[in-house]
């Protein structure tokens, strides 16, 4: 350990270094569930800004007080210098915690309180509005995206501010010489790891944990500041230094212990992935969401494998859907269809809507459910018969088959798939008359854009001369047309008309271009509705399809009689890959004139450039965000909330023990009433030379008081003063000491300071 006696500094800059150690390394636990990005040069900064600060602080205000105490033991005063210096040391933490605390609170606002994304070190109202709004926002995130989430402006800050937080508690902590409870608040930066992967890096663990361990060789419980009693003796010193050697020696054990451990489970097949095990349960389902925010950024989306599927033939049987929604409020979309009512059914019944028409062979598909829990089976947009164990049922309104027990990992089932053949003669065919019911599949929210929306939609498809027309052209015109941008990163959150906006803007993924073109459909009278599922996956060229958590993807359906719901794609093709056949743009001529509204400054941005089942997760699209990839990695705001309650509480805690370290009374005991005897006599000039003893005291003060006034003290004030000299030294040497009364001990020490207050004032 680094004993009292090597001095403040030293003690102090290696509680500061190992602390902020532990916190830099622990910070990276969150790369987990937050891509690595400039938040963690930032937090690094930070940390480091404000660890400096604190420990800058916590060592001239420790060495003032070791200085005082030096001052009180030259004049006597041993043991209340002690007891001074460990009142300044409380002291001392707290103050030095309180300057980390205004630091960190700078750093944020300056790092994240600006209009853009720079440092701007002169904050004000303006900053903490700033701030407050990407709390906000990163609530939102963590309650409605997946793990792992972008790097994203108001998620990163909530990762930088959580990490000081978490430091601030360890310094106080530490700073109040408690290194064993330091490490407990690691453990916020490793829960959302924990919490929604499973998983905390062995790195992380034997990096976090050996410093912690090194921490408390530091300055064991109980030794002052400054202290210069046994602690000085060759036996403590040997007595120190042995438990150093232990500590240290412990803390590599461990550390070399997890290493091999590690590397052990890493480099056996056998063992291989179960580091985390040890810790925690990982959950690795993913499930769709029965609803489409429009306002969210694109997270990251799992990569998990959905399911897999083998068809015999080489092309795919086009997305997989899952379920529909129709109510949409200008922001969200809810799955608020009426209930069809449930059908039973088995392997040679046709599902289908109602009015949906099929011909020719049935092709066959096998599936197989992989880390995908939910109520609905996925299953192709053309008519099918299915053949799956279970209590499954048919709702053909939803076009849904949905059970009681949902999907499990390892269940299969096989589809035969019956085309409807759509061409665009067919759709260009179809009556204008016959369309489903409710009249919920044409309702438009009214916002304060309706009319405006209504215009464009009439602009760009209003002249078309059937409803397949109009259909392709809204398609296209989102697609390919008038300068739309495929952006993951598009967030329009705060917007009072999320359709509108992203119609000047011209930026966003799958939700906004999917919800976009319902709603002007509905204005153009169209039934239409949304799809949520999964994009055809990856193909293994046998056959086979691969489709994980980032195919996740959500599409319009519009209705034409006599043939039924038909996807269209006006998400551009970096993400959805080449359009149905039968909208393809090649079919015809179509009306793609844009309307009034002007285009917005682009934002910049990296596109994808592959399919959906690339390796780049913040560049794959799809509808994790937009509702439709939420799992079990989800952490709930009220999770976080929980969490910096949690950790403002124990700073609280901290702060308030030191206070009231601070401001608690002092029971009155003889060491302590020997002490203001000392302290009265040297303000008169009197010492007592340091080898004096309890026993010779009070002759040395009766003849001191002689020479000072020409009369010796009083026998009964040497008598008192004597009775106080014997319990100072009974409480210090006796084994089994009986110290007077408090109130016993307050009324003789009041009444020796007062009578050698009167002896001291004659003069000779």
């Amino acid at each position: 350990m680094i004993p009292a006696h090597r001095g403040p500094l030293v003690r102090t800059v290696a509680s500061g270094v190992l602390v902020a150690i532990a916190v830099i390394t622990s910070m990276h636990a969150l790369t987990l569930v937050i891509d690595p990005g400039p938040w963690l040069t930032a937090g690094i900064t930070g940390v480091v800004l404000v660890s400096t600060t604190s420990c800058v602080v916590r060592y001239f205000l420790i060495r003032a007080a070791v200085d005082r105490a030096a001052v009180r033991r030259a004049a006597g005063q041993g043991p209340s210098a002690d007891r001074a210096a460990d009142r300044a040391s409380g002291s001392a933490s707290f103050v030095a915690t309180a300057a980390g605390v205004v630091v960190a609170f700078w750093f944020v606002l300056a790092r994240y309180g600006g209009p853009g994304q720079r440092f701007e070190p002169f904050v004000g109202p303006d900053s903490l509005d700033q701030v407050i709004e990407r709390f906000r926002q990163a609530t939102e995130t963590m309650s409605t995206q997946v793990a792992p989430v972008g790097p994203g402006e108001a998620i990163s800050m909530v990762a930088v501010g959580g990490t000081l937080l978490v430091l601030l508690v360890m310094d106080s902590l530490a700073g109040a010489r408690m290194p064993g409870f330091a490490g407990v608040p690691l453990l916020l930066l490793w829960t959302p790891s924990l919490t929604l992967i499973g998983e905390v890096q062995w790195p992380v663990f034997v990096i976090s944990v050996t410093a912690m361990l090194l921490l408390l060789t530091v300055d064991p419980v109980g030794v002052t500041p400054g202290r210069h009693t046994e602690s000085d003796s060759a036996a403590v010193r040997r007595a120190q230094r042995f438990r150093s050697w232990i500590t240290a020696l412990t803390s590599v054990a461990v550390a070399a212990a997890s290493l091999g451990i590690a590397t052990g489970m890493a480099s056996l097949p056998a063992l291989a992935g179960t580091w985390n095990q040890l810790i925690s349960t990982p959950s690795d389902t993913v499930e769709l969401s029965s609803e489409l925010d429009m306002r969210q950024p694109l997270s990251a989306r799992s990569t998990n494998t959905v399911l897999t599927y083998t068809t015999g033939e080489d092309d795919t049987v086009g997305p997989l859907r899952v379920m529909t929604l129709t109510a949409f409020d200008g922001v969200q979309t809810h799955r608020a269809v009426p209930d069809g009512g449930l059908a039973e059914f088995d392997s040679s019944t046709l599902l289908a809507p109602e009015g949906e028409g099929a011909t020719g062979e049935g092709r066959r598909m096998t599936v197989e459910i992989g880390q995908l829990t939910g109520g609905e089976l996925p299953l192709p947009l053309e008519p099918r018969s299915i053949d799956v164990g279970g209590d499954w049922a048919y709702d053909a309104i939803r076009d849904e088959v949905r059970g009681s027990d949902g999907t499990e990992p390892g269940d299969e089932y096989s589809i035969d798939i019956i085309d409807r053949r759509l061409t665009p003669e067919t759709l260009r065919a179809a009556p204008t008359s016959g369309d489903p019911r409710p009249a919920g599949y044409t309702e438009v929210p009214d916002t304060e854009h309706q009319a405006e929306i209504a215009a464009y939609a009439q602009d760009v498809a209003g002249d078309a001369p059937t409803r397949f027309d109009a259909a392709v052209a809204l398609q296209n015109h989102l697609r390919s047309g008038a300068g739309f941008v495929y952006n993951p990163d598009a967030d329009y959150r705060g917007s009072s008309d999320t359709v509108w906006d992203f119609l000047q803007n011209k930026e966003g993924y799958c939700t906004q271009y999917a919800l976009s073109m319902m709603v002007m459909a509905r204005s153009l009278d169209m039934p239409s509705r949304i799809g949520i599922g999964w994009l055809p996956g990856q193909a293994d060229g046998q056959g086979g399809y691969r489709v994980t958590g980032q195919d996740s993807h959500a599409w319009p359906e519009i209705y034409f009689p006599t043939v039924g719901w038909v996807r269209f794609e006006p998400t551009p093709q970096v993400q959805t890959g080449p359009l149905p056949s039968y909208a393809n743009p090649s079919v015809g001529s179509f009306p793609t004139a844009a309307p009034a509204p002007t285009r917005a400054n682009e934002v910049p941005t990296q596109q994808p450039t592959q399919r959906a089942e690339q390796t780049d997760p913040a560049a794959s699209a799809g509808g994790s965000a937009a509702g439709g990839d939420t799992s079990d990695r989800t952490l709930p705001g009220w999770a976080w909330v929980v969490a910096v309650i949690v950790a403002l509480g124990v700073l609280a805690a901290a702060a308030w023990l030191l206070l009231r370290r601070r401001t608690e009374a002092e029971v009155l005991d003889p060491e302590r009433a020997w002490s203001r005897v000392l302290a009265l006599l040297a303000e008169q000039d009197v010492r007592l030379g340091p080898s004096v003893t309890l026993r010779r005291a009070p002759a040395l003060i009766s003849e001191e008081v002689r020479t000072r006034t020409g009369s010796p003290l009083p026998d009964d004030v040497t008598e008192r003063l004597t009775a106080l000299a014997d319990a100072a030294e009974e409480e210090r040497y006796a084994r089994h000491a009986t110290p007077p009364a408090v109130a016993e001990l307050e009324e003789l020490t009041t009444a020796v300071t007062t009578d050698l207050t009167e002896a001291l004032a004659r003069k000779a």
